[in-house]
């Protein structure tokens, strides 16, 4: 029951961070422009599942990252070879054993695999976990990318409504993207109770 707690809570932290903060999912340049809804969602599955899987060596190398101090500055590398090696396995088993998700996604699908989403969120679990046990370390990285995926599905919608409405030259793209995630994250913010500094 302990495992579980802990595995729930570093899920959830995971999953709210990234919906607060919606700072990875500006990340992936165009990934909102002529996508549909479900490619955006595969993308976002597809994210889930290479972190996901990654967690599990990447636990075990921060052991041994911790254990001694003179392999600590080659951390990030190493997590970045792993996430790499991960992301060609998920690529070239989506090309051999579903021929039609890879020919849906075949265009895009290179360019989301190493970012800042897999990444990052390796780097953040290692760091957060000094001395936690394996369900959190996991349990955190897949909230990452199931609150990735939200944060995801969200500028997606916001893409939508933004293309019906009419825009001032001046705030199209990043700009009116930075106002509106501003607001969306004040809103949520005040959701779950934060209070500005008085």
């Amino acid at each position: 029951m302990i495992y579980l707690t802990e595995f729930f809570s570093a899920f959830l932290t995971a999953v709210m961070m990234e919906n607060l903060l919606f700072t990875r999912a500006i990340d992936i340049p165009n990934l909102y422009k002529k996508r549909s809804f479900q490619q955006t969602l595969i993308v976002g599955a597809l994210l889930t599942g290479i972190v996901t899987v990654s967690s599990i060596p990447a636990y075990f190398l921060n052991g041994l990252f911790k254990s001694h101090a003179a392999f600590v500055p080659y951390m990030t590398l190493s997590f970045l070879l792993l996430n790499g090696a991960v992301f060609l396995g998920f690529y070239f088993g989506i090309r051999r054993f579903l021929p039609k998700l890879f020919s849906l996604m075949e265009k895009f699908l290179p360019f989301y695999g190493v970012n800042c989403v897999t990444l990052g969120t390796l780097l953040i679990a290692a760091r957060l976990s000094s001395g936690t046990k394996f369900l959190s370390f996991f349990g955190y990285c897949f909230g990452s990318g199931v609150g990735f995926t939200i944060a995801l599905l969200i500028m997606w919608s916001i893409r939508q409504k933004m293309s019906l409405s009419h825009t001032p030259k001046t705030f199209r793209g990043l700009p009116i993207t930075l106002i509106y995630l501003g607001i969306v994250s004040l809103a949520l913010f005040g959701l779950i109770g934060n209070q500005l500094p008085a």
